[in-house]
């Protein structure tokens, strides 16, 4: 199962929640802001998506959640996203 945090609920409270966790990549929204960062854990960077951009993203992964895809193939859509991850992630 995909741990995937749909409506934005924290799952631990906190200043931020944790939308999806892998090996390779973690999806955060940060409660306030209009957006989710994404980190490409192996590559040491980030983006912050917001809009229309956010708005695809999201929907994109509430299909892959509802198809019950494993975290391969999260990982494999989120790599669509690389090319974004441009901010050098020092401290997560």
């Amino acid at each position: 199962m995909i741990d995937w945090l749909r409506h934005g609920q924290s799952a631990r409270g906190g200043s931020d929640d944790v939308l999806y966790n892998s090996d390779n990549y973690y999806v955060v929204e940060f409660p306030g802001h209009c957006g989710v960062e994404l980190v490409d854990k192996q590559r040491g960077c980030g983006a912050f998506l917001e809009g229309a951009v956010e708005s695809k993203f999201r929907a994109s992964m509430a299909s892959l959640v509802s198809q019950e895809e494993g975290a391969e193939s999260v990982d494999e859509f989120l790599a669509h996203y690389d090319a974004l991850c441009t901010n050098r992630v020092l401290l997560h």
